[in-house]
């Protein structure tokens, strides 16, 4: 009989160590648990109270050279000119103007440095008055006034553009 009892303590004791070791294992996913709370509450992941809604606003502003004379409008203007230029500063803020206060016709802008531009681009002489997009090639800034899917007008450089849409 003393044979049993010992084999009763050790199981009696294998299972104290097990539940000893399943309460760490708690009490330590508990802790990893309440500082992810922490953290996601912090870094905006949950949030308490109204849920705040998103617009998503699609731009239809930039586009690729490509698409200069198919927008699916009677008459707009395209911008070209290269985001990271000397001019890009005020051109930004020329498009920006004309779309906050004259703007009567639609507006898209095109950034030549982008590789889907670059068939586009020429060191030479801008080749422009074209009758379609294959044979344009632009050195630097333009506004393109389209019409019907043509161009019916081409003006080169900043203070050119400046002058066409704005009248001045």
């Amino acid at each position: 009989m003393s044979k049993k009892n010992k084999n009763v303590s050790s199981y009696s004791s294998d299972s104290d160590e097990m539940i000893r070791m399943l309460k760490v294992l708690g009490a330590v996913l508990v802790i990893f648990a309440a500082f992810y709370f922490v953290f996601a509450v912090i870094n905006g992941e949950i949030r308490f109270g109204k849920k705040a809604t998103e617009e998503v606003e699609i731009q239809d502003v930039e586009i690729i050279a490509g698409e200069t004379f198919n927008r699916g409008i009677d008459s707009y203007y395209v911008l070209m000119y290269d985001f990271g230029s000397d001019e890009s500063i005020k051109l930004s803020s020329l498009y920006d103007l004309y779309t906050s206060v004259n703007g009567s016709k639609k507006i898209f802008i095109v950034n030549l440095a982008k590789k889907f531009s670059s068939k586009y681009v020429t060191e030479k002489e801008s080749e422009i008055n074209v009758k379609d997009i294959e044979h344009l090639k632009v050195k630097g800034p333009i506004l393109i006034k389209v019409e019907n899917e043509k161009g019916v007008s081409y003006t080169l450089g900043a203070d050119n553009i400046e002058k066409t849409l704005f009248n001045k």
